[in-house]
């Protein structure tokens, strides 16, 4: 109440003594003295008016122009909103337009797209556009990281597809031909396929969980395979696993940092 008072005691007092005006004028008019009447009842009308004051743009009586403010701040407001609505849609076209043109093979330029994401994203906060853009960067961010995934999932799924080929030598070794043993053929493949060959819909993983993590996952679960039963061992390169390991810690701290050291991977591709 305190701090109403504070911030609207013009306006409580211009109301008040409007009411004091207008309660004398009802009593002159009553009196029948027309002359103090009008003259009270005007000053109780200017009290009234300086205390909406704010709320009037243009307004037309007694000398003056005054429009109701309030209304067309209301508008305004709900066309403001409209329109951020429709900012936020064009630019989360724009941005996801340059994350996807070109991303396939190599990563694309992750540094021109970036810069893209930034100025836009910049520009409608230096006009002091408060939009929520935490989904695009979210979406941008699952690109990102399936971008830095792909090449080391690649790699290491060639090391467990030559290992996948020896095992293949091993049960056509174990079977000879023509083969005899049809059910226990038939099983040993059932072991070898106990692991998918490949991860489909890497970047539908990327999108909603840890894509890094899911691979690490796989390839362990595939070397444990090959290794148990088919006593083949593959071997990674560790530098490649931390790099797995770095970008699953990345995902799993939220929204990423973009840095120089993130944004070098894709330069000598």
């Amino acid at each position: 109440m305190l701090n109403f008072i504070k911030v609207h005691w013009e306006q409580a007092f211009f109301r008040f003594v409007g009411l004091v005006f207008l309660g004398f004028s009802l009593s002159q008019l009553w009196a029948g003295e027309i002359a103090g009447t009008s003259a009270t009842f005007a000053m109780a009308f200017f009290c009234f008016f300086y205390a909406n004051i704010s709320r009037f743009k243009r307004f037309k009586g007694l000398g003056f122009e005054a429009e109701l403010w309030e209304d067309k701040k209301k508008e305004a407001e709900h066309l403001i909103e409209r329109l951020k609505g429709v900012v936020s849609v064009y630019t989360r076209e724009i941005v996801m337009m340059s994350v996807k043109r070109g991303r396939w093979g190599d990563g694309g330029n992750w540094r021109e797209r970036w810069k893209v994401y930034d100025e836009l994203v910049g520009f409608h906060s230096e006009l002091g556009q408060e939009i929520d853009f935490s989904d695009l960067k979210k979406d941008v961010d699952a690109y990102f990281i399936f971008d830095m995934v792909l090449p080391l999932y690649e790699k290491i799924g060639k090391t467990l597809m030559d290992g996948r080929a020896k095992a293949r030598a091993l049960i056509k070794k174990e079977f000879g031909s023509p083969i005899k043993d049809v059910d226990g053929y038939r099983l040993r493949h059932k072991q070898l396929s106990a692991v998918p060959e490949k991860m489909d819909g890497l970047i539908n993983i990327a999108k909603t969980d840890d894509s890094a993590a899911a691979v690490l996952e796989w390839s362990k679960s595939y070397k444990k395979m090959l290794a148990e039963d088919f006593d083949v061992t593959v071997e990674f390169d560790q530098e490649m696993i931390k790099s797995l390991e770095e970008i699953s810690r990345l995902y799993q701290a939220g929204p990423i940092d973009v840095t120089e050291e993130l944004l070098s991977r894709f330069d000598d591709r």
